[in-house]
This record gives structure tokens, sequence and C-alpha cells, in this order.
């Protein structure tokens, strides 16, 4: 049986995948940084701009995520720091994917508006 998973890091701007099947990361053997070729086999990646910070909103009556963002300031609107907009990390913290105890360790506070 083959275990296949898609492997995902989240940050504050963006969302890297990466696909693993059977236990082996899927490599390309070309790819460039910028514009200057990699020379070497690397792990295919994929970036979105729709990392934690990314603004969500509905442009007509379709959910689009990023590739605006509240940054870090002022942020999420979670942080009480003046953002006005829903963000990922917004909607993670409605939807209890996120504890508002325990954001970033519990070492800063979030607000649930």
């Amino acid at each position: 049986m083959k275990k296949n998973l898609l492997s995902i890091d989240v940050g504050g701007t963006s969302l890297d995948a990466n696909l693993i099947l059977d236990f082996e990361p899927v490599d390309v053997f070309e790819a460039y940084v910028d514009h200057f070729p990699v020379l070497q086999p690397i792990f295919d990646l994929r970036t979105l701009g729709a990392g934690g910070g990314s603004i969500a909103k509905i442009d007509n009556k379709l959910l689009t995520v990023g590739p605006e963002s509240a940054g870090a300031e002022p942020g999420p609107a979670c942080y009480g720091r003046g953002g006005r907009e829903a963000t990922l990390t917004d909607a993670a913290l409605h939807l209890g994917y996120i504890t508002a105890s325990n954001f970033m360790g519990g070492k800063m506070e979030v607000q649930i508006h």
C-alpha cells in the first residue's frame, strides 16, 4: 500500500506545499531561484500567497484568499492592533484550529471578535 501525503508549512505571508508519494518527497531536476538555475535536484515545493496574514474576502460571491496581506503591523484583526480585515489566522482562531490561550505558546494575547 502506498502512503502519500501533502506536507504544508503555513507562514505569515505564504503557504509552502510538497507532495510525498510512497514516503518519498517529489524532486525536480530543473529549478530556478529568480532567474538563476539550481544545479542539483531539490524538493518540488509550491508556494502560494496564502499565509496566516493573508486577507480573505468575498469577490463576486467567491471566497478569495491573498495575495494581499495584513502584514505584521497591524496584522490580523485578532492581534488587536487595528487590523480590520479577516485573515486566515482570524478564521483559524474562530474555527478552533488555534486556541486563544495558547497562541504563540501563550506568549501573545489574541482577541476573538
